[in-house]
């Protein structure tokens, strides 16, 4: 079955009627999940940490943070791929993600939807744990327009996980070109939701330019039309405060890469299947493998919050973290009934 069929038909109006059904209810919360991997100089996962060897601030203040024993959270996983834009040309180093999804899915209760994107969110699979039922779609997508929305992927892919439980883990995987092309989202909007869901990117981006260099050679000239390669929808934020600031204009280099960075998440390039394989793979084991640490901030000032994670008595180790949060003047939780 392709993705683009979902567009339509039964299953479309049948989410929409499970949509409509459920009753948001609005809860006060301030539990701020920092997923933190440790690495040894060499690259080497360290596992034998506890909370008290961790110094977490919230804005330069300390923060009581406690670690869950054991990555034993079912995880939802959005994984946006862009079909849009010159992505064709990547479409040869897709053929192998149904397996390796498959394997990082493991078993039930762990889920994932498959979304593609272009110049807008093409179509969306229904959650799942039993990935093999779409593996046709994932490793042979149907091409897309000439745009990559990335923001606005992103966006879809965070509403489709405040519906998720909860309890559950919750974290994107982002395949796609480094800047955005054609989204109506602007860059706040994904700093905040971001900051509020708790949710992890793990993206994997490939060069634009480079896709499109290589692929001029094996097409006709009227299939190589001039490339936008857009950074995406930056106007209107010159007067930002100066954190925000910050974070918005690394955006601008990388906007995929940055969200992973902002998230918690990490972030790869690839330029072939080997290597989206090969960086795939270390991403899996990351994502199992990452501490989960939490607080409750002290601090309930409305805005952009730095978070800093560090090891006091092994400054050897090398610590990549969750950089920031958005609080927002009563911050909420949406639990669906």
């Amino acid at each position: 079955m392709s993705l683009a069929a979902l567009r339509s038909g039964v299953l479309v109006a049948a989410l929409g009627s499970v949509a409509l059904a459920q009753t948001t209810i609005r809860t006060t919360t301030t539990l701020v999940v920092v997923p933190t991997l440790v690495q040894t100089a060499g690259k080497e996962l360290v596992f034998s940490l506890k909370a008290d060897d961790f110094t977490v601030t919230d804005n330069g203040v300390p923060q009581k943070a406690t670690l869950e024993e054991e990555t034993n959270r079912p995880l939802s996983l959005v994984v946006l791929m862009q079909t849009g834009g010159i992505a064709r040309g990547q479409f040869a180093s897709y053929a192998n993600l149904e397996t390796m999804l498959a394997g990082l899915l493991g078993k039930a209760p762990n889920e994932v939807s498959i979304v593609n994107f272009d110049s807008r969110v093409e179509a969306a699979s229904p959650f799942t744990s039993d990935i093999a039922q779409w593996r046709d779609a994932i490793n042979h997508p149907d091409q897309g327009d000439s745009g990559a929305a990335i923001l606005d992927s992103i966006a879809f892919g965070l509403d489709l996980l405040k519906k998720e439980p909860q309890g559950n883990r919750r974290a994107i995987l982002l395949i796609s070109q480094e800047h955005d092309n054609g989204s109506k989202k602007q860059l706040k909007e994904i700093v905040s939701a971001l900051g509020e869901t708790n949710t992890a990117i793990y993206s994997l981006t490939f060069s634009a330019e480079r896709t499109a260099a290589r692929q001029a050679f094996k097409d006709p000239p009227h299939l190589n039309p001039p490339m936008d390669f857009g950074a995406g929808p930056f106007q209107g934020y010159f007067n930002l405060s100066a954190p925000l600031g910050l974070v918005i204009g690394a955006m601008r280099k990388n906007l995929s890469a940055e969200a992973a960075n902002l998230s918690g998440g990490e972030s790869s390039s690839f330029d072939n299947r080997n290597e989206l394989e090969a960086d795939l793979g270390t991403l899996i084991n990351h994502l199992r493998n990452s501490y989960i640490l939490s607080f409750r901030p002290t601090s309930t000032e409305p805005g952009l919050h730095t978070i800093k994670v560090r090891l006091a008595s092994r400054p050897e180790l090398i610590v990549s973290a969750r950089s920031s949060y958005w609080a927002t003047d009563a911050a909420t939780t949406e639990t669906q009934h």
